[in-house]
């Protein structure tokens, strides 16, 4: 083959390449399958679509995932507390029953996302996406929502208790049986960045 042939070749399947997962990203988490004891992972501007995350096999607590792109990923019943997901792609991700609290998801994309029976309480979730997320008794306790977008979300029975809500949206946002919404804190905030 060519010169002229390679680089065809190469700009034909680059679109192809980029749709899936990295391979030494996801050659890192293999190797921290081995590992017993618990560390801080720095898995910052990885690609892990594809990896199939189990539960209390990798210890993400406290794990830097900003910038990674988990778009689709099962990370349901997982440990994420305290982990750094600001900027992360997380939309169509499966987060059920997961520990999210105090985590950083500033910014996050976590649209169409599954979140039933999370805890996000004093989690950060400021300028987040949540559009058509489902929340469903999701608990928010002190958790930051400032300029998030709550848009055609599910939040029927989540908890609000002292949630900050300045700026959010909740355009066509199923709110039945929310609890503790008499407690959120609502002040006047410019979005716009």
């Amino acid at each position: 083959m060519n010169g002229k042939t390679i680089a065809l070749l190469l700009f034909l399947l680059l679109p192809t390449l980029a749709i899936s997962a990295n391979q030494s990203d996801l050659d890192k988490l293999a190797e921290l399958n081995k590992v017993q004891t618990p560390i801080h992972l720095d898995l910052s501007n990885t690609d892990l679509r594809s990896y199939i995350f189990t539960s209390g096999k990798i210890d993400l607590q406290q794990a830097n995932l900003s910038h990674s792109n988990l778009s689709g990923a099962d990370l349901s019943k997982m440990n994420l507390g305290g982990a750094n997901l600001s900027y992360a792609d997380l939309s169509n991700a499966k987060l059920n029953q997961v520990n999210l609290a105090e985590a950083n998801l500033d910014h996050a994309n976590l649209s169409g996302a599954q979140l039933q029976q999370s805890d996000l309480s004093r989690a950060n979730l400021s300028f987040a996406n949540l559009t058509n997320a489902n929340l469903q008794q999701t608990v928010f306790a002190r958790a930051n929502l400032t300029c998030a977008n709550l848009n055609q979300a599910d939040l029927t029975k989540a908890n609000f208790s002292s949630t900050i809500i300045s700026g959010a949206t909740f355009v066509n946002t199923n709110t039945a049986d929310i609890a503790a919404y008499d407690g959120v804190m609502d002040s006047k905030t410019n979005c716009h960045e």
